[in-house]
């Protein structure tokens, strides 16, 4: 078995092998570029699984006495998003973002298996596809109770399909900026870092990317002992904004990754105000083997949903675990 850090080794050097190959045969890049965010993308080796923990990670009572959060593995030949459940040990449910439209559907199936009916807070952390997608087909089978999104309107299909079933099932809509704060349950409490207050939907004028982006919903949740931060796609440029205004709110146990473990975000300043034991990335694809090791620089254990599939996180309010449903090794 390898290591993460070796596994990731191992596919810088397969991939300089491949890419230089690829270039002598046909005269081609090897660079992807999504057209949701157009970011380069790393080129991964064919890996095996090793061992499977998928009905351990989808046991819907094992970890009733304590907070979980999944993150769902979602699977398309194109860049899937985020789809992260959190469950309280009193029983309330938290959706953050659903993925594209085409996985919504796996969405739903992982909500089956956890046996989930209602959600109490569903969160859009902003309106490009691949955070609201997944909605419309989620609404379609699940009650949503509340649904937290930004005061910002898109044009794109997704956004509209999304927003039309909210309006259908008469969800109620609130829109959170910075310094609002919620309850989940008894025990877990949320406080929004981002956007700014006031700033949308003046702030963005053009829709490109780095505006959107940088305009996502910052969530910290706070456990007992414990802190999570969720950090939606936020570039570097709003990651310094923080950093200089929020250094102290931003310190958390568990990191969500910014942007999918994109080079566009998790500048060095930020990994370390931040300073998490444990980062998840969010992402079928690799984006960036350097990413991953400036956390492990600053003592953060990583996981990757397209490395390691489905993720649990269990905490008491004191410790944290991590269980992943893949080990992974080269074949």
């Amino acid at each position: 078995m390898f290591s993460l850090d070796k596994w990731l080794r191992l596919v810088k050097n397969a991939a300089v092998l491949g890419m230089a190959a690829l270039l002598l045969l046909s005269g081609c890049s090897t660079n992807h570029t999504d057209s949701t965010n157009p970011v380069q993308v790393e080129p991964v080796v064919q890996v095996k699984q090793e061992a499977s923990r998928t009905n351990d990670i989808f046991d819907a009572a094992k970890y009733k006495d304590q907070l979980t959060i999944r993150y769902f593995d979602l699977q398309s030949a194109e860049d899937t998003g985020d789809s992260i459940l959190i469950e309280t040990p009193d029983g309330k449910t938290m959706l953050i973002d659903a993925g594209i439209p085409q996985v919504g559907s796996q969405v739903v199936k992982y909500l089956d298996k956890l046996n989930i009916e209602k959600i109490d807070v569903a969160v859009n952390t902003h309106p490009h596809a691949d955070h609201i997608g997944g909605f419309a087909a989620v609404l379609q089978s699940k009650e949503i109770s509340t649904m937290v999104m930004e005061n910002l309107p898109y044009d794109s299909n997704a956004y509209r399909n999304a927003v039309q079933a909210l309006q259908e099932k008469k969800v109620k809509i609130e829109y959170l900026e910075d310094g609002a704060t919620f309850h989940l349950g008894k025990d877990v409490s949320v406080e929004v870092l981002n956007p700014p207050k006031g700033a949308l939907p003046g702030a963005v004028k053009r829709f490109s990317f780095a505006e959107v982006n940088n305009q996502a919903m910052v969530l910290k949740l706070t456990y007992k002992e414990k802190t999570f931060l969720f950090t939606g796609d936020i570039y570097k440029e709003r990651e310094y904004q923080l950093v200089d205004s929020k250094a102290q709110a931003l310190k958390a146990d568990m990191m969500h990754v910014p942007h999918h473990g994109n080079k566009t975000s998790s500048s060095p300043s930020f990994v370390k105000a931040v300073s998490p034991q444990i980062a998840i990335i969010s992402s079928n694809i690799l984006q960036s083997s350097d990413i991953v090791k400036r956390y492990e620089n600053n003592d953060a254990k990583v996981y990757v949903t397209g490395l390691h599939g489905n993720i649990l996180i269990t905490s008491d309010g004191k410790e944290m675990n991590v269980i992943t449903e893949k080990d992974w090794s080269v074949k």
